[in-house]
Order: C-alpha cells, then structure tokens, then sequence
C-alpha cells in the first residue's frame, strides 16, 4: 500500500475567482494544472528484537534502536524537540492517519494502540460473537495502517485486564497478535498491562506466545517492582514501561499526610514531579536496559482529560506550555537540559494559602476573605507570569480537561500574591496557580486544595 500526502498549492480566493468566472454551474469548474502535488512515503520500516550477549536489543532496519518515548493525547510532533523517539497512542481513531503523518514529519515512530475492550466496561468475552466482531474491526485497522512508515509495533489492548475475571481476554488478545503475524512480518506485537502481577504475565506466557514485547504501565511506588515480577513470572522476552510518572491518585494510601480529611489529595509541584519522572528513568528503566528493557513511555506528553485529579499528569498546559518534567525528560533522553529552562517552584511550602500550605487541611467558610502566595523563580532570569484559578473538585471541560475557571473569586489572579472569595457552595476545590515564562512557553505548577464548609 503506498501512502500518499496532497498538498493544496491553490490558493481559496484563485478557486473562488475561477468559481465565479469559468464555471457554467456548481458542478463544472476547470481544476489548473499543478493545482495539486502528490508524495508518496517510503515503505514501512523493518523492525526486529535480538537477544545479543543476553541483552534483548530492537533494531529498526538493521540499526539498534533504544525507545525513548512518549505518552501523548496531543502535540504529537513535539516530544521530537526534546529528544523522544516515539510516541504511543490508545487506539484507532479518525485522527489516526494524521497522527502517524505528523509523526513521520517530525521523524518520530508510533507505538500504535489497537484498543482491546474490558471486561470492566461490560464487554463479555464469553461472548463469540462480540469477540469475533472486535477481531474483524482490529484485522481491518491492521490492514489499514500496516504500511506507514511511521509504524514501529502494534500495543493490543491499554490495561484491558484491569479488574478482570475472565482469562479468555489473554486468547483474544493473541488473536489479534496471531493475524498481525500473518499480514505484517514487519512490525513486533505488544499488550500493556496496569500493573506487573506475575499472575497476568503467566497467563500471557501461556495463552498468548504471538505477543513478543510485554509492556508494563507502572508508576513511581511499584517501578522498583517489575524486574523481580518478571523474574518471578519466568518472562524471558524483552519489555517496555509504557507509561510512568509519580505516585498515582489511586497509590497514595502510604502517603497519608497528602490526604486531606475531606478526601482531597495534595499535589506535588511541578518541580516535584520532574524530579520522580527523572529518578525513575534514570534508576528503574534505563538502569534495566541489560535486563531485557527495550524503552519506556512518559506519562503523559499533553494535558489531562480524565482522571481524578485533571494537573497530576499533564506535563503541558493547556497553553503547550512545557514543564519542568518536559526539561528533566530531555536530559534523560540526550543528556542535556533544554537551553532555556521552565520555572521553578521548588516545594510545596513555596505555596500557601492564608499561610498554611496544602497538607494542613485548609478549611474556609463561604464568601470568607483569603489569601494565597507562590514563591517562584526562573532559572534563566526570564520575567514570570502569574494565572491563578479556583476550580470546584470533580469538575470538567466538555472534553475532559481543566474547566475555565470560577469567576468573580480572585481580586487579580496574575500576582504572586493573591486576595480572594471562598465560593459560596459547601464542597472541596482546587487553587491552582501557572506560573509560566511567555517568551519560551514554559510553565510551572502549584496547587492547594481546600474546603468550605
């Protein structure tokens, strides 16, 4: 399959003109020639695993290829700037095909998702008919983009065994992987799990031998885990962490001072995390590269739209504006920090709110007078910005993401230090502050969740 890119050269006010002008109806019009240019891409690349001296390598046509990758639910053309290699996407959609060709152009390859349905969600996979309809729909997909060469492998399914009872999942799953077999010997097959159980690795080993990379997503707490789980599970081909980042929102139960009476959490600062995306990489992932460890995913390249708290994860602004995590992920992919460096707000007690910091269960009455500070600075002396919001707890955008925020609260939300209203409803909510260096598009974060009563 040959895969073609058109550009447009014509401009719209030459076609109009020409509508208007030469055409005896809405359906005859002449097309000028070199009205239009056609490129094809190359063919798809070769990608094979090798096991040389007891280390697994990934070769990409012939040449070894370590995968240095992102996460991403947008900007996917940027992790290129910062060194990444690879991006990862969850499933077919009808941004697919523009997805892989932003990637090419920016000379990245995907790990690209065929979306494996979960129990958890209703899907029955004692149901033969329903199992063998998503099979169809996955041999369709494979055919469709088996031959873009921005393709590096084929993830079946994100997590799909999250919750699950019945093993059946594993036999579909290497339905998927046994096809892709058949029709594409270009590219190796994967399935990402929630976790490193050696228990699912088993079932993997035993009911599912067309998958050839495990792919594991493992956050801060559990990363140390996966070596010794693999072991335990006998997994002798290579594996991928194919997501990362800090403690999760559903991990923080040994951490109990970050969780308030009321049931919110408290957040790290952005400079917080971009330290744990760094010590992870550089102690649980890289450090396993001789242990069968081909690459990893960063969580998550682009900003949150779904999850319990919306700025956990995102290592972008709404705004693309990159973090510090952005900066600390270039230096563990090239080994050097971006020449111009995102603020910084080195701890939590850099931000207060009616001088108590997040941890202290900061508890208001309605309408009450309060005040917020943030304490930041530039590596590079570049002037900061300063954008506070209050959102109510579990609110959304219509995608998702951040919700605009509260009006008519904070008396001049772009200070470093703040004079506001409590919102006039019971309930918890966020105070969020982006402190962002505009020339450079670089952002940190802060955050103080609190109550009124």
């Amino acid at each position: 399959m040959k895969y073609l890119v058109i550009h447009l050269k014509t401009t719209v006010f030459s076609v109009l003109i020409m509508l208007l002008c030469s055409c005896t109806d809405r359906y005859d019009y002449p097309i000028p020639p070199a009205s239009f240019e056609e490129t094809v891409l190359p063919p798809p690349v070769k990608v094979t695993l090798s096991k040389e001296s007891s280390e697994w390598k990934m070769f990409v046509d012939g040449e070894e290829f370590y995968i240095k990758g992102a996460c991403t639910n947008g900007f996917y053309g940027m992790p290129a700037e910062f060194g990444a290699n690879v991006i990862r996407t969850y499933g077919v959609s009808d941004d697919s095909r523009r997805i892989l060709d932003e990637a090419y152009e920016a000379g990245l390859y995907v790990n690209f998702g065929l979306y494996m349905k979960k129990e958890a969600d209703g899907f029955d996979y004692d149901n033969e008919e329903a199992v063998a309809q998503q099979l169809e729909a996955m041999k369709n997909d494979v055919i469709r983009f088996k031959d873009h060469p921005a393709l590096l492998c084929w993830s079946i399914g994100n997590e799909a065994e999250a919750s699950y009872t019945n093993i059946k999942l594993w036999s579909a799953i290497n339905d998927v992987a046994k096809f892709i077999h058949e029709v594409d010997p270009n590219h190796p097959t994967t399935v990402a799990l929630s976790n490193s159980d050696p228990a699912k690795i088993l079932h993997i080993i035993d009911m599912a031998p067309e998958i050839d990379i495990l792919s594991i997503n493992v956050y801060a707490p559990t990363l140390p885990n996966v070596i010794n789980n693999l072991a335990a599970a006998g997994w002798e081909k290579p594996y991928m962490i194919t997501e990362f980042g800090p403690r999760g929102t559903w991990q923080m139960a040994p951490e109990p001072t970050r969780i308030l009476d009321w049931g919110g959490l408290v957040e790290q600062t952005s400079t917080e995390k971009a330290t744990i995306y760094l010590q992870s990489y550089q102690d649980h992932i890289f450090a396993n590269k001789s242990n069968g460890c081909i690459g990893s995913f960063v969580f998550l390249w682009g900003y949150q739209t779904h999850g319990a708290v919306l700025t956990w994860y995102s290592l972008l602004d709404k705004k693309g504006y990159t973090s510090p995590a952005v900066d600390a992920m270039q230096y563990a992919w090239t080994g050097a920090y971006p020449a111009n460096r995102a603020p910084i707000i080195e701890d939590r007690d850099d931000i207060l709110m009616n001088g108590k910091k997040a941890e202290e269960n900061i508890k208001v009455a309605k309408n009450s007078d309060n005040t917020a500070s943030v304490v930041a600075s530039d590596p590079d002396g570049d002037p900061l910005t300063y954008d506070w919001m209050i959102m109510k707890e579990g609110t959304f955008s219509s995608d998702g993401s951040l919700p605009p925020p509260m009006e008519g609260l904070i008396t001049d939300h772009t200070a470093a230090t703040i004079s506001f209203k409590a919102p006039s409803a019971t309930g918890g909510y966020r105070l969020i502050v982006f402190v962002r260096d505009d020339a450079n598009k670089k952002v940190a974060t802060g955050v103080i969740p609190f109550y009124v009563n």
